[in-house]
């Protein structure tokens, strides 16, 4: 979770979310919510609250919390108790995740900290929560035995339920450590070096910095068998000597810049853009500056894999030449062919995002990961689900030339979702090469706009 502000310092936004909720115990009407998360700000130094009302089964009112959040240099988001923000688990989960995802500090006014809010939560969630638990608990059983459970473990293959070294995969997980410890070699030089010598993953792709991070931190091969919250040592043969590990995880960790969750900044073009070079996704990423952080997008494939020359273009740079392509009002913009995405796609995309987060949860929960580990990776996966709630703008979903006109006459005056959801439904695509950029956009049911077929 982000730092709240230091003590006498008041963050520069200060919201209080309230929304009625059905609680066990005393009741927590939505009155008594203002009064708690009102007296709880002022006790915490934050100053007065901007108290934000959700309607009952409504979700407007948290997804201008989270805009607020985006476009704030620093904020704190007070709620009377976890329950407020959501009717499940899964849900309060992703709610807590995504307001922390978009930079915001939650502080819950029961004084409870929200580690220990969502595990207690997580813990006595209705049976209709809890379908996979029956299932996992036989798991549970098998991994106390150091049967393997799912697949092994990346230089391992399977022989009568236990893990033994796989000739080719244990030769990699060697040569990573040796680059690593014995080189010197970064993260990034690793999976370039991997890429560059054809070594392939185990599904025949090239190597990340995420892929080469994993082995890096895994203690499977010291012969650590850990699945479900149950670890067994010396359950199998070892690929790494203990102290050769625990040096690696030394080294890992000092390189961190922080052990906290990072702020994130909110990227216009997300999804949206690729390297013309080698066709991956570029990503949001920030180089340090004196001025402070500066936001780019970068070739994914460059920075994760080491396997493309291009390197980065600043976002505000980019993002000004995409408004300007949609704003050119001589030559017609080339037009996507392939089929729109529907509701049904969004409704998929949600249920999947919960699914991976219901995941994370039980891992954590086991004791699989501890809670740096789940807030690190469950910010993206929140993201991809808030990405879903988010209503078009105009009431449902516009048409692609009808969003290109209100990116045209409404630009400045746009709120960030707003910006962002016009350009999701009026552009396919952003090609980015080193002296060019080339917009596609989707294909248009209004007349005006049917643009090169």
């Amino acid at each position: 979770m982000p730092d709240a502000p230091p003590p006498g310092q008041p963050p520069r936004l200060v919201l209080a979310y309230v929304a009625p909720v059905a609680v066990d115990g005393p009741p927590l009407d939505v009155a008594i919510q203002r009064r708690a998360v009102v007296a709880c700000a002022r006790g915490e130094g934050f100053g007065e609250p901007e108290v934000l009302e959700e309607a009952a089964g409504g979700r407007s009112v948290f997804l201008r919390a989270v805009e607020r959040l985006e476009s704030s240099e620093e904020g704190v988001v007070v709620v009377a108790t976890l329950p407020v923000l959501g009717a499940t688990v899964v849900e309060q989960a992703w709610r807590l995740f995504a307001l922390e995802h978009a930079g915001g500090t939650v502080v819950f006014a029961d004084g409870r900290r929200a580690e220990a809010a969502l595990r207690e939560g997580w813990a006595e969630r209705p049976d209709a929560e809890r379908r996979r638990e029956r299932a996992r608990e036989g798991m549970r059983r098998r991994a106390l035995r150091a049967e393997v459970l799912g697949r092994p473990p990346y230089g391992y293959a399977v022989e009568g339920r236990t893990l033994v070294p796989h000739p080719r995969e244990a030769r990699v997980v060697e040569q990573i450590f040796a680059l690593y410890l014995d080189e010197g070699e970064g993260i990034r030089r690793i999976a370039g070096a991997l890429n560059a010598a054809g070594v392939k993953t185990r599904r025949g792709g090239t190597w990340s910095t995420g892929a080469v991070r994993t082995v890096l931190r895994n203690p499977a091969y010291i012969g650590l068998y850990r699945r479900l919250g149950v670890a067994v040592p010396k359950a199998h043969p070892a690929l790494v000597q203990a102290a050769r590990f625990h040096e690696a995880q030394r080294r890992l960790d000092a390189r961190r810049t922080s052990a906290k969750v990072q702020r994130r900044h909110a990227y216009l073009l997300a999804g949206l853009v690729r390297c013309g070079h080698c066709h991956h996704r570029m990503i949001g990423a920030r180089r340090p500056s004196p001025a402070g952080d500066v936001p780019l997008y970068r070739c994914e494939s460059a920075t994760n894999r080491g396997r493309c020359r291009y390197g980065t273009r600043r976002a505000d740079e980019l993002e000004a030449l995409v408004r300007g392509e949609l704003l050119r009002p001589s030559g017609p913009l080339p037009v996507a062919v392939h089929p729109e995405p529907s509701e049904d796609d969004r409704a998929g995309r949600r249920e999947r995002a919960e699914r991976r987060l219901a995941r994370m949860l039980e891992r954590w929960e086991s004791g699989e990961w501890a809670w740096a580990d789940l807030e690190r990776r469950a910010g993206e996966t929140a993201a991809a689900i808030l990405e879903t709630e988010r209503p078009m703008p105009g009431g449902g979903p516009l048409d692609a030339g009808e969003a290109r006109d209100r990116l045209v006459a409404e630009w400045d005056g746009l709120t960030f979702a707003e910006r962002r959801a016009l350009l999701q439904a009026a552009v396919a695509e952003v090609v980015v090469t080193d002296d060019a950029v080339r917009v596609t956009r989707r294909r248009s049911g209004h007349p005006a706009h049917e643009g090169v077929d």
